[in-house]
C-alpha cells in the first residue's frame, strides 16, 4: 500500500489496466459481479492512493464493486466465493481494510456517520469515506441517513458512484441526482476545455483544479448543499489525474464533502460494456446460471396476465434475477421497478390492492426482509390479496453470509391472515400461484435458485394441502421446500430407510392439521432448508404442543450460526441438511422406535 501512494498517475493508469485484467480473468474462472466492479477500478485506487486505510475508514455501499479494493489490500480472487476463499463483499472478519460489512444496499451513510459519531466521541482525527452507488443513493435507509440532519460530521466524504444503473438499467429518478451532467452547457465547456489544453504538468493541475470549481458553478447542486455536503463534482470517475487531484483537495478539507463521479459500468472490457446487465452477475465461464423458478413465475405471470389486466408485478432493480425481464417487455404500464427500494415496493403494492389490482412483488429472500414491517403493517393487517413471489431462498450458495434465504420464515409465520406456501417444483408453484389467487388475502411463494427438478405428485392443494409422495410404514419426513423433498426422497434408495414415508409439506400457513392429527402415533422427521428456529418444523411442534398431542419428533433445519459463501450444496453439508443426513436421522428415529417395541 505504500508504493501505492508513490505511483505516478501513469503507472496508476497501468494498473488500472492490470486489475481488470484480473477482474475479469477471476469472474470467467469463479463467477462473480463483474460490471460493477470494472466501473469502480478508478476509484478505489484514486481513493487508495490518497486517503491512508485502513487507518481512515473505507465503507462499501453493497459491496459488489469492492474486488479492486481486495486485490490491493493483498487478497487473491483465485478462490472467489468458493469455499475457503475470499467472498464476494467486504467483511471485516476477512481483512481489517473492510470497515463495514456490505452485503445490501443503502448501509454505507448510515455506517459512516455512525463512525464518524463513535470518532469524535473518541476524539480521533481520521477520514471515514462512504462509496455509495447512484442506485444505492435512493434506497430509504440512505436518504435516512441524508436528512438526518443538516449539519453532518467534519472528515466525512461520500463518493457518488453515478453510473445510471443498479442490475440493469436504474428506472428510478436518479437523474435528478446527476441530470447535471447531462446539462448542454456543462458538456459543451468541458468538450472545448479538453481540446485547447494538455492537462499535463504543473499548468495541467491548476487546470483540472479550476475546472471541477467551474463544473459546480455551471451545475450547482442546491439538493447536497442543504443536507449538509459540500458538493464537489462531476468528475470523470475513470480519469485518475482528475481524480487524485480532486481527492488530494478534499482530503485537506474538514467539512463534509460529497463527489459525486461519473463512471461507466462494466467500463474496459467490451461485452461488459455492451451488455452491463448481462455481465452483472455471472458464473463460472461467464455462464447464466438457471434457475428454474424464476424463470417458471415470469411464465406463469405472463400468461396469467393476458387473462387478466388487474394483474401487476413489482421488484426492487431484480426484474432479471426473478424472472421479470418478459413481463416488463409485454406489460410495461403493468410492470413496476421501484429500484433499491424494498418497503416502498411492499406498501406500494398493498395501495394498488386497495384500489383493485392484484400485484406480485418479486424479491429476493434476504432483500424481502427489509420489507417486512411493511408486510405486516400494511398489507397484512389489512388483509390485501398482494402475492409476494420470494427468491433465493434456503441456502444461496456463492453469496454467502449477507445473501443467505434462510431468515424471513419465522418472522412471516407470526403475521396475521397470511398464507405462505413452498413449492417443491415448477409445476407446483403454477398451482400454488393459481391457487393464492383464489383466496383474496396475502399469500407467500417461497422457493430457492438454481435447478429445481420434476419431483412428480399431482394431488390438487384444494384437496390436500400437504401431498404424500412415497407410501410408508416406517419414520415419517415433513419435508418442506424443493431441495427438503428432493433429498427426501433421495434417501429411501439409502440403507435402512426404504419404508420411509414421505409428505410434501407445500402449505406452511396454514399446516395440515387433518394429516398433521392422523401422524400423532408415528415417528416424524420434520426437514427443511431453512432457520431451525421459528421455521416450519417450530411450527409442527407447536401444533402438537397445544393440542396436548404426544409425539416423537426430530428436527432438521440449519442452526443459528453465520453461513460463509460456498455453494448450496456445500452449505447444506456444513448445516448437517443432505440426504445422507436425514437418512441417518431416519435411522436414529426407526432404532428408537425398535426399542420402544
Amino acid at each position: 500500500m505504500a508504493e501505492l501512494k508513490k505511483y505516478s498517475v501513469k503507472q496508476l493508469e497501468a494498473l488500472a489496466r492490470r486489475l481488470r485484467g484480473q477482474l475479469v480473468a477471476a469472474a470467467e474462472k469463479s463467477g462473480g459481479h463483474l460490471s460493477s466492479n470494472l466501473g469502480a477500478v478508478e476509484l478505489i485506487l484514486a481513493l487508495h492512493k490518497v486517503f491512508d486505510f485502513p487507518q481512515d475508514k473505507l465503507v462499501f455501499d453493497v459491496g459488489h464493486q469492492a474486488y479492486a479494493h481486495k486485490l490491493l489490500t493483498g487478497r487473491s480472487l483465485d478462490a472467489l466465493r468458493a469455499k475457503g476463499g475470499v467472498s464476494g463483499f467486504p467483511d471485516p472478519a476477512e481483512s481489517e481494510f473492510d470497515a463495514f460489512i456490505a452485503g445490501h444496499s443503502g448501509s454505507s451513510l448510515a455506517a459512516g456517520i455512525g463512525l464518524c459519531n463513535a470518532r469524535d466521541l473518541a476524539g480521533g482525527t481520521e477520514k471515514v469515506v462512504c462509496l455509495i452507488g447512484d442506485a444505492s443513493l435512493g434506497n430509504g435507509l440512505a436518504l435516512e441517513a441524508v436528512f438526518s440532519a443538516e449539519e453532518k460530521p467534519e472528515n466525512f466524504v461520500v463518493v457518488l458512484n453515478d453510473n445510471g444503473m443498479a442490475i440493469d438499467k436504474n428506472r428510478t429518478a436518479y437523474r435528478a441526482i446527476s441530470r447535471m451532467t447531462a446539462k448542454k452547457r456543462y458538456r459543451t465547456f468541458n468538450s472545448r476545455l479538453a481540446k485547447t489544453f494538455k492537462e499535463t504538468g504543473a499548468f495541467g493541475r491548476v487546470l483540472r483544479r479550476f475546472k471541477y470549481s467551474l463544473k459546480g458553478w455551471l451545475n450547482k447542486n442546491d439538493f447536497f448543499d442543504r443536507c449538509g455536503f459540500k458538493y464537489v463534482g462531476p468528475v470523470n470517475g475513470h480519469d485518475l489525474h482528475e481524480l487524485v487531484d480532486v481527492l488530494t483537495d478534499i482530503k485537506k478539507l474538514k467539512e463534509p464533502v460529497l463527489l459525486h463521479a461519473v463512471t461507466q459500468k462494466g467500463k474496459g472490457y467490451a461485452p461488459a460494456e455492451a451488455d452491463p446487465a448481462r455481465y452483472h452477475g455471472v458464473g463460472k465461464n461467464f455462464a447464466q446460471t438457471p434457475h428454474t423458478f424464476s424463470a417458471a413465475l415470469g411464465g406463469i405471470l405472463c400468461g396469467e396476465a393476458e387473462k387478466d389486466e388487474k394483474i401487476v408485478c413489482v421488484t426492487a432493480a431484480m426484474a432479471d434475477g426473478v424472472g421479470l425481464a418478459d413481463f416488463a417487455a409485454k406489460f410495461p404500464a403493468r410492470f413496476f421497478d421501484v429500484g433499491i427500494c424494498e418497503e416502498y415496493a411492499v406498501t406500494m403494492a398493498a395501495g394498488m390492492a386497495k384500489g383493485g389490482m392484484r400485484p406480485a412483488v418479486c424479491l429476493y429472500s434476504t432483500f424481502f426482509e427489509r420489507a417486512l414491517d411493511e408486510v405486516l403493517h400494511d398489507v397484512c393487517l389489512q388483509n390485501l390479496p398482494v402475492l409476494f413471489c420470494i427468491d433465493r431462498a434456503g441456502f444461496v450458495g456463492a453469496d454467502g453470509k449477507t445473501h443467505q434465504g434462510l431468515y424471513d420464515l419465522a418472522a412471516l409465520r407470526a403475521m396475521p391472515n397470511l398464507r405462505i406456501f413452498a413449492p417443491k417444483d415448477a409445476a407446483e408453484l403454477a398451482e400454488l400461484f393459481a391457487y393464492a389467487r383464489t383466496l383474496n388475502a396475502p399469500a407467500v411463494l417461497r422457493y430457492p435458485n438454481g435447478e429445481a427438478p420434476p419431483l412428480g405428485g399431482n394431488t390438487p392443494i384444494a384437496q390436500s394441502l400437504w401431498e404424500v409422495l412415497a407410501e410408508g410404514s416406517g419414520a415419517v419426513v415433513l419435508a418442506c421446500g424443493a431441495r427438503a423433498v428432493r433429498r427426501a426422497l433421495e434417501t429411501r434408495a439409502m440403507e435402512g430407510c426404504g419404508d420411509t414415508q414421505v409428505v410434501n409439506c407445500r402449505s406452511i400457513a396454514p399446516l395440515d392439521g387433518e394429516m398433521l392429527a392422523s401422524l400423532s402415533g408415528r415417528r416424524i422427521v420434520c426437514f427443511e432448508e431453512n432457520a431451525l428456529a421459528g421455521g416450519f418444523g417450530s411450527a409442527v411442534a407447536e401444533w402438537y404442543a397445544a393440542r396436548g398431542i404426544p409425539v416423537q419428533m426430530k428436527l432438521l433445519g440449519a442452526p443459528a450460526a453465520v453461513v460463509p459463501h460456498m455453494t448450496a450444496e456445500e452449505q447444506a453439508e456444513e448445516a448437517g441438511l443432505t440426504a445422507a443426513d436425514l437418512a441417518a436421522a431416519i435411522r436414529a428415529e426407526t432404532k428408537t422406535e425398535e426399542k420402544d417395541g
